[in-house]
């Protein structure tokens, strides 16, 4: 299971990470920057990524930390956890899941776990044996 967990969240954070949504879209666009009130320009989010040479959309990335702590939490049996390990990674996350949702399982996400189910049952570790009473 855990393995299965790790090829989701791989999944999630590589689709994340390019600024893809989780409806499988182009996550909205971060606000530009304005003009003030006394003529100064205020620069957005955009020019400062840019400024820092990342790629100028919303991708989670500016230090790296909150797609870093996006981990596979716990795992049993029946399922696994998938959340962030890190509580600011985790309240960046959540707030920026806000604006638009990106952390949840996309259609495509969900084929790159299929795969990773059908490769646990073709290895043939799936079932145990176990004498009760």
């Amino acid at each position: 299971m855990a393995g299965i967990g790790k090829a989701l969240a791989d999944s999630m954070r590589s689709r994340i990470a390019s600024g893809i949504d989780a409806n499988d879209q182009r996550a909205k666009p971060l606000k530009p920057g304005r003009m003030r009130k006394d003529g100064t320009y205020k620069r957005g989010y955009p020019e400062s990524k840019t400024a820092r040479g990342l790629q100028p959309l919303r991708d989670w990335t500016w230090t790296g930390r909150t797609l870093r702590s996006l981990q596979v939490l716990s795992v049993n049996q029946n399922r696994g956890i998938i959340g962030f390990v890190d509580a600011m990674g985790d309240q960046k996350a959540h707030y920026n899941n806000q604006i638009d949702r990106m952390f949840g399982i996309s259609p495509k996400d969900a084929v790159a776990l299929n795969q990773a189910v059908a490769a646990v049952f073709r290895t043939g570790n799936v079932i145990q044996f176990r004498k009760v009473a």
